[in-house]
């Protein structure tokens, strides 16, 4: 038998429903007292993890503060694709995470590989394309990964490295014009915000992708399937930026908009990239335009009546379980 905390599990038998037993080896399954709780290994592992390496984005934000450096990325203001997704998504996840977040504890203590690499790249990419704005930036992406290293998760940095040198191999001499980088913009009126990774001018054109001026969003992914490389056409993220674009006139600062780049950053073993060009479509964006009317007036009932049903139909998602997937299961 195994010990845990103080009882023995029972093995499976088919002739014996009993679950757990005392030291005699007595039945305890209808004992009611406080059970302390049961440490695994994955769960020490985890904490220990926890312990020695912080998650990358407090790690990063020390080091730009103590260069005294405006943090290239981070949360944009407002609201933003994401408050507005949530809420598609789930009420209920919505109301916890922007109307009433619950305890930090109830979230995985662990920060996911994928979110950490995720922002590692962002990160090397907005200082790669910053540096050809501005060439005497101070920080350059060999100095910031250095710095990870001493504090962050160094199988975290080597792979967002891997992925990023990968990239600026493959692209070094592409004909760019980098024009903003980590561009964050919100429309004062609403509230309706969101950042660009990188606007950029391409002077040439190439294949189905005409010289001017495009929003470039870095993604970086582990598969390279159907969804991930044609799915972005009926993206509200994507499309949201190119209503802001219009409504706000940005082709007024940077020219006028041909469209999104979404720029796919691939983690495979041999690292693959691939471009899918979004045209900017007026009617699409007139769709979204009353589309988020509604649901901004739907995410006001909520509030107003304090209804947030749970939508469990997306407790199990593109990405994996939801954050919430064990507090809305073991209701804890």
């Amino acid at each position: 038998m195994l010990r845990v905390s103080g009882r023995f599990r029972h093995p499976k038998a088919e002739d014996c429903l009993v679950v757990k037993t005392d030291d005699y080896g007595i039945a305890v399954d209808d004992d009611v007292t406080p059970k302390k709780e049961i440490v695994s290994d994955a769960n020490f592992l985890e904490e220990l993890d926890l312990l020695l390496f912080p998650p990358v984005e407090k790690v990063l934000i020390e080091i730009f503060e103590r260069a005294r450096v405006p943090r290239l990325g981070g949360i944009s203001s407002g609201r933003g694709w994401s408050s507005i997704s949530t809420f598609q998504r789930c009420p209920y996840l919505w109301f916890r995470k922007f109307i009433e977040p619950l305890p930090a504890s109830i979230f995985p203590a662990m920060e996911a590989a994928a979110l950490a690499v995720g922002t590692i790249v962002h990160t090397f990419l907005a200082i790669y394309y910053t540096r050809m704005i501005t060439p005497g930036y101070p920080f350059t992406p060999e100095l910031v990964r250095d710095q990870l290293l001493l504090k962050a998760n160094p199988d975290h940095v080597h792979e967002g490295w891997r992925v990023f040198l990968n990239y600026a191999l493959f692209y070094q001499r592409e004909e760019i014009m980098p024009l903003a980088v980590e561009y964050n913009l919100q429309d004062p009126r609403t509230g309706e915000s969101c950042p660009y990774d990188l606007i950029a001018y391409f002077p040439t054109t190439i294949g189905d992708r005409l010289a001017g001026t495009y929003n470039i969003e870095h993604k970086s992914a582990s598969r390279f399937d159907d969804n991930m490389l044609d799915g972005w056409s009926n993206d509200g993220e994507v499309i949201g930026q190119m209503m802001l674009w219009k409504r706000l006139g940005l082709h007024h600062k940077f020219g006028e908009l041909r469209g999104t780049i979404v720029n796919l950053l691939g983690k495979q073993k041999e690292p693959q990239l691939y471009r899918t060009t979004v045209g900017a479509n007026s009617w699409q964006v007139g769709q979204h335009e009353k589309d988020l009317r509604v649901w901004g007036a739907q995410m006001q009932h909520a509030v107003a009546t304090g209804n947030f049903p749970r939508a469990r139909a997306a407790c199990i998602g593109r990405y994996g379980k939801c954050d919430l997937f064990e507090h809305c299961a073991t209701n804890e």
